[in-house]
């Protein structure tokens, strides 16, 4: 039998990469610069949670948004692998965002169905907040927004944040307040898409 050196090996010839046979389905290689690696899931992915409760009444006093998952849109099926099935990236009992991990990078997207007016609000300001408290108190996003429009309609907002020790201890949460009078924000809604995260 010829002797052939393995960097002249092509096509089925070629063996897969070390682990291949014990590693995890979805999982990608990642060298470790020293001559090894190991296998990892890809840390991307993402969820989608949907409200299903009553109207919401925003006034001048902040409030924290509510967002049950409970809506039949919501979607967790293609959330980061390292967290499907065992965690999420909405808590839909504390409505927070729950980070993965430090070092994380995430786009938010948030849709405020605006179902009702009174008093005549001209602006919505929305706090993403990740102070771990009843009240806004460490601020990292803030926005004002329009109210001009006549109900219903729906308000999206969109952002990238990414992931600090204080914001995976705390999670984030969203405050909503007006200028002045009521919006009334019934099922609202957020996607969350994990973008980066050390692998």
């Amino acid at each position: 039998m010829p002797t052939i050196e393995h960097h002249l090996l092509t096509g089925a010839f070629i063996h897969e990469p070390k682990g291949a046979d014990t590693a995890d389905d979805g999982k990608i290689y990642v060298a470790d610069g020293l001559g090894s690696g190991t296998w990892t899931y890809s840390p991307t992915g993402w969820g989608y949670y949907k409200d299903d409760a009553s109207a919401q009444v925003v006034s001048t006093s902040a409030v924290k948004l509510s967002i049950d998952g409970a809506g039949g849109t919501s979607e967790s099926s293609y959330l980061p692998k390292d967290i499907r099935g065992t965690s999420e990236l909405w808590d839909t009992t504390t409505d927070d965002i729950t980070p993965v991990a430090v070092g994380d990078a995430y786009d938010i997207r948030l849709d405020l169905p605006v179902t009702a007016k009174s008093g005549s609000p001209t602006l919505i300001t929305l706090q993403l907040d990740i102070g771990a408290t009843g009240a806004a108190s460490t601020v990292i996003v803030e926005r004002d927004i329009a109210t001009s429009k006549t109900p219903p309609y729906v308000i999206s907002v969109g952002f990238p944040i990414f992931c600090g020790p204080t914001f995976l201890a705390n999670g984030g949460q969203f405050f909503l307040s007006t200028d002045t009078g009521t919006v009334d924000i019934t099922k609202p809604a957020i996607a969350i898409v994990r973008n980066h995260g050390e692998i």
